[in-house]
Parts: structure tokens; C-alpha cells; sequence
């Protein structure tokens, strides 16, 4: 028997970063999910200016430091989420740059609006500061 969303698509934004892949398990608001960095002429450091570790240890620093946004059809029926790395390890599967686990929770419905103003980075900036996690996690209905 499959885990629950497993193979769902998997997008996920981290402000410098945009990955792709599909999800392997969800479970409560813990999701694991296979990912690779979509290809949009960005340098494999990242955008012009941000430094990217290329180093596991480094690069999971670096990623579990920020809450970055992410979607797939198996967490919350799509809906824009939250998501904190917890951590990372190189994928067996050649398709794929990462293994990544990691904590969702949804945008708060009071940011939402304020967010579909903004361009992605100050969207981002926005959501570093005004994270929807104090919003109960614990409450949240994944199924």
C-alpha cells in the first residue's frame, strides 16, 4: 500500500530557489518529498548575489533557517503552505538533486491578501517576518 501523497507533485520556493519533485510520504504536517531545482538560468550557487552552500551540511543550514512557501495536491488539497526544512540528503534517484523532510503549516488567511500584492522576493521578505505558524499548527486537518 502507497503512503499518503505519494507521488504527488511537490513545488517548493525558498526566496533564491525554485524545486520541483514529488512527495514520498505526509504524515500529520510532516511531509518527505523528492525534489531537483528547476531550471530557470539560474546558477547552480543561486540568484546573482545569494550565496548557496553546496556542502549537505551547509545547504540544510542554510535552508532550515528560513520558512520558504510550497504546494502539492497532498498537503491541505493544495493549498498554499509554509514549509520549514528539516533536513536534507542527496537522492539515490538520478532525477532528483534532494531528499528533504520538513514541517508545513498553512498561510494564515489574514496574510494571504497582502501577499497576492507582492512580488515574489518582497513576498518572501513578508513572509519571514509574519510567519502563519503561530496560527495552531496543531489544529490543522491534513486529511
Amino acid at each position: 500500500m502507497a503512503k499518503r501523497g505519494s507521488g504527488e507533485h511537490f513545488w517548493m520556493w525558498t526566496g533564491e530557489t525554485e524545486y520541483d519533485g514529488e512527495v514520498l510520504s505526509v504524515k500529520g504536517t510532516g511531509v518527505t518529498a523528492r525534489i531537483r531545482r528547476v531550471d530557470r538560468k539560474i546558477p547552480s550557487t543561486g540568484a546573482v548575489g545569494v550565496t548557496v552552500p553546496n556542502d549537505f551540511v551547509e545547504r540544510q543550514r542554510h535552508l532550515a533557517r528560513r520558512i520558504g512557501f510550497a504546494q502539492s495536491p497532498a498537503i491541505l488539497a493544495g493549498s498554499l503552505t509554509e514549509f520549514r526544512v528539516v533536513a536534507i540528503q542527496p537522492s539515490q534517484d538520478p532525477r532528483f538533486d534532494f531528499v528533504l523532510t520538513g514541517m508545513f503549516w498553512p498561510v494564515a488567511d489574514v496574510h494571504l491578501e497582502k501577499l497576492s500584492k507582492l512580488d515574489s522576493t518582497k513576498a518572501f521578505e513578508y513572509l519571514q517576518s509574519n510567519s502563519s505558524r503561530a496560527f495552531s499548527p496543531s489544529q490543522i486537518q491534513t486529511g
